[in-house]
């Protein structure tokens, strides 16, 4: 079967796996992060996005607008979540397509069935939550931006589609305004090296376009926080909780009920302090909140260790949480990404020793992944901001084993 033909079939069959999964599990009420998407999508149906009674801007526009269309026209909940199908499909085959040409049909059907079938990935899809967006933009920017560094030219089709899905990335998760500001350093360093200086001109130019469709949405943020380059107003937030080292805690993120009606955390003095500074205005309370983790962070540092390793925890396999007893879903994820964790560690130990052998794409790749999954290390995680880059990381994995590996085995120099 052709790449075009099995890409198509994938396309369809994870379209078909996701309606299906949206269709049992649909139910009437929101759970998770739902009924924040839904009330940023229908105030754009009325012009607005904040409001002076709801001032936050925790989370980017991207979503929102994806779904504002269809709840002006009225359409019900389960076809706003059925939207995810489409978003999963497009992900499966953007990774699919991304990974073909540098490890051939096994490993891509391999990678891209993995992006399908997910845990973390088929928990959340059939509800309304970014992670399939997030998932079809980091695939396709892959597919875009590994043709355009590929390409022996300029070609303005890769480049201009590399920089919508991750301006449009950027715009659904702001976390990863972050990761282009970050990657912008480091490749206006690599400047100086005149063999490369051709494609990070063009990586450059990715990110670029990437961050200028972000404007509109900085210029937004300043006028109501007074702050330039504000991706988002709940920085301080997390920042807080990751900090947090008393008996007990261990870095989990807890929401503004929890700190008020836990008892071990009303115990912990959280309460107390929320009352005094978290209904502040968004700046001041932004200030007084990453005041306080300063605080936490001189005052014990060695907890604040403990939590960000913890942290690292959560992010693979969801453990461990504060207060909470454990999900029988962190079994599953042990068995499903403790696995790739090991895989992944053979995979840089081959890239190490073949460091010179790899394409410079999937080096800026794995450059974007680590500034990525290092920044969000250092704040509250859940697997599911991990499983978002994994067609970052499954394409590189593939690569890196399907050709260094041989070389390993064969004992090439």
């Amino acid at each position: 079967m052709s790449s075009r033909a099995l890409g198509f079939v994938l396309f369809f069959a994870t379209l078909l796996l996701y309606v299906a999964a949206t269709l049992v599990a649909d139910r009437p009420d929101l759970i998770w992060d739902e009924a924040r998407y839904k009330w940023f999508a229908t105030s754009l149906t009325h012009g607005t996005y904040c409001t002076p009674e709801k001032p936050d801007v925790i989370n980017g526009p991207g979503y929102p607008l994806v779904l504002a269309p269809l709840i002006a026209a009225g359409a019900p909940l389960i076809v706003l979540r059925g939207l995810n199908a489409v978003f999963m499909a497009l992900a499966v085959l953007f990774t699919f397509r991304a990974v073909w040409p540098y490890a051939g049909k096994k490993w891509a059907l391999g990678i891209s069935l993995l992006t399908a079938l997910h845990p973390s990935v088929l928990r959340v899809g059939p509800y309304l939550m970014t992670e399939a967006l997030s998932l079809a933009c980091i695939a396709g920017f892959a597919w875009a931006f590994t043709a355009a560094l590929r390409s022996e030219r300029w070609s303005w089709g890769p480049i201009v589609a590399a920089g919508f899905a991750l301006g449009w990335l950027t715009l659904t998760r702001v976390f990863f305004g972050n990761v282009i500001m970050a990657a912008t350093c480091f490749l206006v360093l690599m400047l100086m090296w005149k063999g490369i200086r051709g494609r990070v001109l063009r990586a450059l130019a990715v990110l670029a376009l990437a961050f200028t469709m972000c404007v509109p949405w900085l210029a937004y943020t300043k006028s109501w926080t007074g702050e330039t380059l504000c991706w988002s107003t709940n920085a301080g937030e997390l920042l807080y909780w990751a900090t947090s080292t008393h008996e007990g805690e261990n870095g989990h993120w807890f929401s503004e009920e929890d700190s008020q009606n836990k008892p071990e955390l009303v115990a912990n003095g959280h309460r107390d302090f929320y009352k005094a500074n978290y209904y502040l205005p968004v700046k001041e309370r932004e200030a007084a909140l990453k005041k306080k983790a300063m605080e936490n962070l001189r005052a014990n540092p060695k907890g604040v260790l403990k939590n960000w390793i913890c942290n690292w925890g959560r992010l693979i396999v969801g453990f461990p949480r504060s207060y909470y007893p454990e999900e029988l879903l962190m079994l599953v994820l042990v068995a499903v990404n403790g696995p790739i964790v090991l895989v992944l560690l053979l995979a840089l130990v081959v890239a190490w020793r073949n460091c010179r052998k790899l394409p410079f794409e999937l080096l800026l790749l794995g450059l974007l992944t680590f500034i990525y999954l290092g920044g969000t290390s250092l704040l509250p995680g859940l697997p599911r901001y991990t499983i978002v880059v994994w067609p970052w990381i499954g394409l590189v994995m593939a690569a890196v084993l399907s050709k260094g590996l041989r070389i390993e085995l064969n004992g090439e120099k």
